[in-house]
């Protein structure tokens, strides 16, 4: 019996191979113990910390920000942080694992909360982003922030999601100038949700339920930003083949339009450890952060 031979649909790889090539989870044996970890971690820096929880920044009860505040500071940046997970799962409370250090250098860490899928779609979601963007802009100076130093940062789907505010043509919609944000930091992130389009089915593709053209829409690759910012793109050298490429890809992009952009590829780093290398003074990734911001 002759053997079937899967097509080819995307960059040289069949469908099965697209899919292995975007799980995040294919090489790490121990993960349900790193998450544990992590959830452990946040949950104690987040009580040390005791940040104020859960501002509404739009009429969805999902809609609510975490602001991490360094004491008796006024107009300092602020750095709004977005979650991952595969825009289905996730939320803001693992993202107070780094809140002590970038507070240490006198800057506000936000992390947010967004509609997730299934009971959001795309568009939705990004808007909730955009939201908070607008309301962390004309507010974050009650808790010490300058709204002129407003940059964005996040991990994973959350990478998708902040580099879509660099995206044009959403500013008027939201009473925020068209340079809102002064710099992006994207971590492990998807680019270009083509690739998912033609991924064979797993539990994402399955939810996202995205045609061609609302990934092209949606894919901040597709659509780069003519007002020029700082952007730093990182990956970890453990990850699959396709967070690699997203990187490289989405470099030579804004590098193109004119964007200065830092490339860093952390060591020792699957998909789950990035957190911890944004939570460490020692880290490149930390370091060119921070000049970023307080350099900028």
């Amino acid at each position: 019996m002759q053997k079937l031979i899967e097509p080819i649909v995307y960059r040289g790889m069949t469908a099965k191979q697209v899919a292995e090539a975007y799980d995040d989870t294919i090489s790490i044996p121990n993960l349900a113990i790193l998450l544990q970890e992590n959830r452990e971690r946040a949950k104690i820096c987040k009580d040390k910390l005791n940040p104020i929880n859960d501002v509404a920044y739009g009429s969805e009860p999902i809609q609510k920000l975490d602001i991490y505040a360094p004491n008796q500071e006024k107009n300092i940046p602020v750095l709004l942080d977005i979650h991952g997970g595969g825009w289905i799962y996730g939320s803001k409370n693992p993202r107070s694992i780094p809140a002590e250090a970038i507070m240490s250098q006198r800057v506000i860490w936000v992390t947010i909360d967004y509609g997730l899928f299934p009971k959001y779609r795309m568009e939705e979601i990004i808007s909730h982003i955009r939201s908070a963007v607008a309301w962390i802009y004309k507010n974050i100076n009650q808790y010490g922030g300058n709204p002129n130093q407003l940059y964005i940062s996040g991990q994973s789907s959350g990478a998708h999601l902040a580099a879509t505010t660099l995206m044009e043509g959403w500013h008027n919609d939201f009473d925020v100038p068209e340079g809102v944000i002064k710099g992006l930091i994207a971590l492990s992130g998807v680019y270009d949700l083509e690739g998912l389009v033609y991924a064979s089915k797993n539990e994402i593709q399955e939810m996202l339920r995205l045609t061609l053209e609302e990934a092209r829409c949606v894919s901040p690759f597709y659509h780069l930003p003519k007002k020029v910012i700082p952007v730093i793109i990182a990956y970890g050298d453990k990850e699959p083949l396709a967070y690699v490429r997203e990187a490289e890809d989405y470099t030579k992009a804004l590098e193109a339009v004119g964007c200065n952009v830092t490339l860093i590829k952390v060591r020792n780093a699957n998909h789950f450890d990035m957190i911890n290398a944004f939570s460490n003074h020692d880290e490149s990734l930390f370091k060119t952060t921070m000049k970023m911001i307080l350099n900028n």
